[in-house]
């Protein structure tokens, strides 16, 4: 009846050894896991203080960025405005052409056939003096709005 009881207390003290044997390793465990944490903190506060030395930095590039988006509106609006102030001309020059075309050069025309009929009739004493005179009055007049209408356009 003895042997049972050796081998059985032979069993307890090995597994006794193993227990200590385990609780040893889970202190070193333990140990790591601190380190582990400590090392992670330190991370942490460095990861902080990078981040708050980046704050200004990233401030200043955020206003760079505002500044040079704020050039390029600008240029763009200026160059848009010359745009269209260069087709309004063009818009204007073609209007004041084609008015001269349909509205001015047949009043002229019609001006310079009565020119030319005082010039031949003058001789043969048909028209007055007075009709000569208003064509040339006429003339002045339609030649002074075509000026001032091209001036002011």
């Amino acid at each position: 009846m003895n042997e049972p009881f050796t081998a059985r207390d032979a069993l307890v003290a090995e597994a006794l050894g193993d227990i200590g044997v385990l609780l040893d390793r889970a202190d070193m465990v333990a140990l790591e896991m601190r380190s582990a944490a400590e090392a992670v903190d330190r991370a942490c506060e460095r990861l902080e203080a990078q981040a708050a030395a980046a704050e200004p930095r990233m401030a200043q590039l955020a206003e760079h960025a505002q500044g040079v988006a704020a050039k390029h509106i600008a240029r763009s609006a200026r160059e848009a405005m010359h745009t269209a102030a260069d087709d309004e001309c063009r818009s204007m020059a073609a209007f004041a052409r084609a008015l001269f075309h349909s509205e001015l050069n047949p009043a002229l025309h019609s001006l310079l056939q009565a020119a030319k009929a005082c010039a031949e009739n003058r001789d043969h004493s048909r028209i007055s003096w007075w009709a000569c005179t208003v064509s040339a009055a006429a003339s002045v007049m339609l030649t002074g709005l075509l000026a001032f209408c091209m001036l002011h356009l």
